[in-house]
């Protein structure tokens, strides 16, 4: 019985990386729609659906983001293009015309 190891000489961990360096990140997948399986088109590993629909939704929600920050951006830029046209349109009215018509 020299072979069997207690198992309070075990350390059993749970690593709740999603992306260890070096490794596939599987965004790049494959759905085979008979049979319901999942593969990665990179590195060829089968992943479960409820794995791939996860990370498909954390990218859905990181786009969102973005498209939500961009439009802020925008909206940003729409509100300063139209002060500067105002500031614009207020110094030509004050200033004096130069190319005013002369009548004989």
């Amino acid at each position: 019985m020299s072979s069997v190891i207690p198992f309070a000489r075990l350390r059993v961990t749970t690593d709740q990386r999603t992306h260890r360096p070096g490794e596939c990140d599987h965004h790049n997948i494959r759905l085979d729609p008979r049979g319901g399986i999942v593969t990665c088109r990179d590195c060829s590993a089968a992943l479960t659906p409820f794995w791939a629909l996860t990370m498909l939704a954390d990218q859905y929600a990181v786009a969102l983001a973005h498209i939500e920050r961009l439009e802020r951006r925008l909206a940003g830029a729409d509100a300063r293009i139209l002060d500067l046209s105002a500031e614009l349109d207020a110094k030509q009215a004050k200033e004096p015309s130069k190319h005013s018509p002369t009548f004989p």
